[in-house]
């Protein structure tokens, strides 16, 4: 799987632009929604079948969308009721930008069971290994860093502008 400063590098950029688009400068507690969406999948399974490996054959059915979007509806469940549709549209965005970018990763063992519980046939387009990933961690977060510091010039000059 794409390591989780990958999935959080790549959705950061998901959301800000979401937030630009949507004219919002400020931090949102639901791009905090948003990110836990992003890592979810692999924060259910991977310390379960890490510790107890017997557990791999139950909790793959958690890494899919499936199993994703039903752990997304419980959390949203112990949120206020008044945005609890709009939070669980953030989680559920989340996770599905996970699985789009588990998507682009050779797997070594399949898992990329988007189908499930209709099928187990694995899809993905396997145009990185696992290792590659690591490397382009500090690409990530320059762009990121670019990104926002662009963001920053700009959200100044417009506070110039309207004082003057």
């Amino acid at each position: 799987m794409p390591d989780l400063i990958t999935h959080l590098t790549f959705s950061h950029l998901i959301i800000r632009i979401y937030e630009l688009l949507k004219k919002r400068t400020h931090f949102s507690p639901f791009r905090t929604l948003f990110y836990l969406g992003v890592i979810l999948p692999d924060i259910m399974t991977r310390p379960l079948y890490i510790l107890f490996a017997d557990t791999y054959d139950w909790t793959v059915a958690l890494h899919t969308p499936f199993g994703a979007i039903l752990i997304c509806g419980i959390i949203s469940y112990f949120i206020d009721p008044k945005i609890r549709k709009k939070a669980f549209l953030f989680l559920t965005s989340g996770t599905l930008s996970h699985f789009l970018l588990d998507a682009f990763q050779k797997q070594l063992i399949y898992n990329n069971y988007w189908l499930f519980p209709f099928s187990w046939k694995s899809v993905g387009w396997g145009i990185a290994g696992a290792g590659t990933i690591l490397e382009w961690i500090p690409v990530w977060l320059m762009i990121i860093l670019v990104f926002e510091i662009t963001i920053w010039i700009i959200e100044k000059r417009k506070r110039c502008i309207t004082i003057q």
